[in-house]
């Protein structure tokens, strides 16, 4: 920078204490030549520090390539780094801590949990609060004589974040078939290694679950395929009732509509029963008629509670989904189609009249001429 870019602070300077040296012998001109001059040396001696100044620990940390991220430092240079960029590390670095530092965060959480539990129990007994409704025991839980498989396997085709979102759901299921009336009997079939891993680090507890089998196997190997029925939003078939007795597949896979007719196709080259939810008889979606895992999981348990689809589909099915579908009575539309065949046998009787008519009038003809 040279020292001539201060001509603006020069000004400012005048500006500000001329009025001190209007009764000065040393006029404001050369008070501010001296203070440039000043300015300029400054500069020049910054810009070109001394040979003989010693380096900084923070410049020879930078020289050997050596970073600090979250407190933790690590060298720029090591081979394990090769081929990534700066923000690549730095969430390589931020996944370490954060896993290093899982112990810590869940003491805390527990403490926290605990402390905000002892407040409301407080609260309770003195009155502001209601306590909360006792949760059913498994023990006081019905079992229903639908089963449900959720086909996991679909690992390859997903990334590390749809895998993670997979186990999410599959954890939602578990938590609405814990506390429903009615909970199926449910498998997790093809649980490889890749999913295993997933469950250990975000869910440890997968291990203890009830009336939920965590099965190696593929469906085909434990279940019998007279009653196995895929569930699939491509199938022309259309399930109007969870039949007892019988084993729904849903298919295990977060693709974001990537591979369309997945399972589908699977379904049909093993032979087995295919059928979709009947959400077109009540609601024309604005979208495809593919819901996720846990939303297709919990319309089966509210169907089983209400044996209503109307009923269950409004309640699961998200509001945003809703907003731009159209809700359809079906007893309406079944009046409206009756109600337009009559008006279609109406007309085909007016189109036929004249020409009956003329049809007598020729026989009449006829018979006159004979």
């Amino acid at each position: 920078m040279h020292w001539r870019s201060c001509k603006y602070e020069a000004f400012r300077i005048m500006r500000k204490w001329s009025h001190k040296f209007m009764t000065s012998d040393q006029s404001p001109s050369v008070f501010v030549f001296r203070q440039l001059s000043n300015c300029r040396n400054t500069m020049e001696a910054a810009d070109s520090p001394r040979k003989d100044s010693p380096a900084t620990p923070e410049e020879n940390s930078t020289k050997k390539g050596l970073r600090t991220v979250n407190g933790v430092q690590y060298d720029f240079n090591d081979p394990r780094f090769a081929g990534m960029g700066t923000r690549a590390i730095k969430r390589l670095l931020k996944q370490e801590h954060w896993e290093a530092t899982r112990d810590e965060r869940t003491k805390i959480q527990r403490e926290k949990q605990r402390r905000k539990k002892e407040e409301r129990q407080k609260l309770v007994e003195e009155g502001v609060l209601e306590p909360r409704p006792k949760r059913q025991r498994h023990q006081e839980m019905s079992l229903s004589n639908v089963g449900v498989v959720i086909d996991c396997a679909f690992t390859s085709y997903m990334s590390e974040k749809e895998l993670h979102s997979m186990q999410s759901q599959i954890v939602h299921c578990y938590s609405k078939n814990r506390t429903a009336p009615l909970s199926m009997k449910t498998s997790i079939t093809s649980f490889d290694e890749a999913l295993r891993t997933t469950f250990d680090k975000k869910t440890s507890s997968w291990t203890n679950w009830k009336n939920v089998d965590f099965l190696t196997e593929t469906y085909d190997e434990k279940f019998d395929k007279d009653n196995l029925i895929y569930l699939s939003a491509d199938s022309d078939n259309v399930a109007h009732e969870l039949e007892d007795g019988k084993t729904y597949i849903i298919g295990g896979i977060v693709d974001k509509n990537r591979y369309k007719g997945l399972c589908q196709n699977k379904a049909v080259e093993q032979g087995i029963k295919t059928a979709q939810l009947p959400i077109g008889e009540y609601i024309h979606m604005a979208s495809r008629k593919v819901l996720t895992v846990n939303q297709v999981y919990e319309i089966m348990l509210k169907w089983l509670e209400y044996r209503d689809w109307k009923r269950a589909f409004m309640d699961v099915i998200p509001l945003r989904k809703l907003k731009e579908s159209v809700i359809v009575d079906p007893k309406q539309e079944e009046a409206g189609s009756e109600e337009q065949k009559a008006e279609k046998g109406e007309a085909e009787e007016a189109i036929d009249a004249p020409q009956a008519n003329e049809d007598d009038a020729d026989s009449k003809e006829k018979e006159a001429t004979t």
